[in-house]
């Protein structure tokens, strides 16, 4: 972490040949009357890039009460440095700390390395995958069970396609095999589409589905978030 916060001064210092890029989003769902049900989700994702190195600062946090009870809260904070060796070729070196309460999982520390690969890419799409080793740290919410770690793959792809002026598609798939414990892998994939309002305002509609192989005990192998969200970029 020393070595990313000596680029990032470095980064801050040549601010003028850099870029500097935020994507923040929000949507609010509250419901009244005989049925009292308020969500909130709220995600943010920063980046600047300076010759061939990007440094990223990402986060978001889910909250959601159902009659003044709490029945859902997550949140996940990521810093992830990239070097381009090549136009279509980079490495990366990151950390991530993310909570999800309701799933089984009080506070998970991941620490990621590999190299990202564009497969494909033209002014109306792109294709691109990530290749890399995660070790994670975790502790679930079952008081009796201690911390554990474990070293994990992580494999990942990504396809954008534009398809007017105003309209684009996504979809990114991750897969998650842990070398430690064989039968704990995860699933995560989300289809978006987004239209564009202005320069600046966006309307993004999403689905994120997880699969955890091996849960912790009473909770189910599937999640899924569906989120329909005004988007702010600026640049």
């Amino acid at each position: 972490m020393n070595i990313i916060g000596i680029v990032f001064a470095i980064f801050v210092s040549t601010s003028v040949q850099a870029q500097f890029q935020t994507e923040d989003s929000a949507s609010v769902n509250l419901t009244g009357g005989n049925t009292d049900l308020k969500t909130y989700n709220f995600a943010s994702q920063n980046s600047y890039q300076y010759h061939q190195n990007l440094l990223a600062l990402s986060g978001g946090y889910n909250y959601g009460e159902s009659e003044k009870v709490r029945i859902v809260e997550n949140w996940n904070v990521g810093l992830r440095y990239d070097f381009s060796l090549t136009s279509d070729l980079s490495v990366f070196f990151g950390e991530m700390a993310e909570s999800d309460r309701y799933s089984g999982l009080k506070r998970r520390y991941n620490t990621d390395i590999g190299m990202k690969v564009a497969l494909s890419k033209s002014e109306a799409h792109h294709v691109l995958t990530e290749l890399g080793y995660r070790y994670s740290v975790e502790k679930n919410t079952v008081s009796t069970v201690a911390k554990k770690k474990y070293s994990k793959g992580r494999v990942y792809l990504e396809g954008h396609k534009s398809f007017k002026s105003d309209l684009s598609g996504k979809l990114w798939i991750e897969y998650l095999p842990n070398f430690s414990e064989s039968k704990d892998y995860q699933i995560n994939f989300e289809p978006s589409i987004i239209v564009t309002l202005t320069s600046i305002f966006s309307m993004k509609t999403a689905y994120l589905w997880k699969y955890d192989n091996f849960p912790v005990p009473g909770k189910g192998m599937h999640d899924y978030h569906y989120t329909l969200s005004l988007i702010a970029k600026f640049k």
